[in-house]
C-alpha cells in the first residue's frame, strides 16, 4: 500500500504572499520543487534551475530573495573541488495561507499550482467527485480531526470565501484558522486508496 495522502496547511504571512501570486517564475519554482520531492527526489540548484530553462543566478536569486520559507537544504556533495546542495521543500505537504482583509483567505498550493485568492483560484479538492470529497470529509470527522459540524461563524468565513464547506480542504482551512492564536498548523491524513486528486496527478500510486 501507498503512503498516505497527507495535507498540512501552514500560515504565510501576507508579504510572502504578495510576491509568490503574480510572479510567475516564483510559482513554476516552487511546483517543480514540490512535485519533485513527491517523487522522492531532491536536486541541487543547478539540476531545478536546468529543469525550468533558467539561469542559475536567476534561481539562487529567487530562492534566496523571495522563496526561502519553503525550501531547506538535505544533502550535499563535493563535486571537482565545489560543494553542490540539495534542496527539498521545507514541508512537502504544505499548503500555505494567509488572511486578509474581512476575512479574506489566500492560497499558495505548489503542488496544486494554485496561487492566490481563495474564492477565485479554489482547492485541489475541487476535482475530486461530490462521493470522493464525502468518503474524505468522513475519514477525518472518525479520525478526529475536524468536527462534525461547522458553526455558524465557521459557515459564515467560508461563504464569505465562496465555499461550501462540503471539501475535505475547506474544513481544514477552518480548523488551521482556529489555531492561529496557537500557532498551530492543520493536517489532513486522507487514506491513500481514496485520495483521488493526488491519483491523478500520478504523485501518489498505490502498490
Amino acid at each position: 500500500m501507498g503512503e498516505n495522502c497527507r495535507m498540512e496547511i501552514l500560515y504565510m504571512d501576507s508579504e510572502t504572499y504578495t510576491a509568490i501570486a503574480t510572479h510567475e517564475m516564483r510559482q513554476r519554482i516552487l511546483a517543480k520543487l514540490f512535485k519533485e520531492a513527491y517523487n522522492g527526489r531532491s536536486m541541487t540548484k543547478q539540476e531545478l534551475a536546468d529543469s525550468l530553462d533558467i539561469k542559475y543566478q536567476q534561481l539562487v536569486y529567487q530562492l534566496m530573495n523571495h522563496l526561502r520559507d519553503f525550501w531547506t537544504v538535505v544533502g550535499e556533495e563535493k563535486v571537482r573541488g565545489t560543494r553542490m546542495e540539495y534542496i527539498a521543500p521545507e514541508n512537502p505537504h504544505g499548503i500555505y495561507i494567509c488572511l486578509g482583509k474581512d476575512r479574506k483567505i489566500y492560497v499558495v498550493d505548489p503542488i496544486a499550482e494554485l496561487y492566490g485568492p481563495l474564492s477565485e483560484v479554489g482547492l485541489r479538492c475541487d476535482s475530486c467527485f461530490t462521493d470522493e470529497a464525502e468518503h474524505c470529509i468522513k475519514s477525518l470527522i472518525d479520525k478526529g480531526i475536524i468536527p462534525s459540524e461547522l458553526s455558524i461563524s465557521e459557515r459564515e468565513t467560508l461563504s464569505l470565501n465562496k465555499r461550501s464547506g462540503l471539501r475535505p480542504l475547506d474544513r481544514g482551512l477552518i480548523e488551521a484558522l482556529k489555531g492561529i492564536a496557537a500557532g498551530d498548523k492543520c493536517t489532513l491524513t486522507i487514506p491513500c486508496e481514496r485520495c483521488s486528486y493526488m491519483q491523478r496527478k500520478n504523485l501518489i500510486k498505490i502498490s
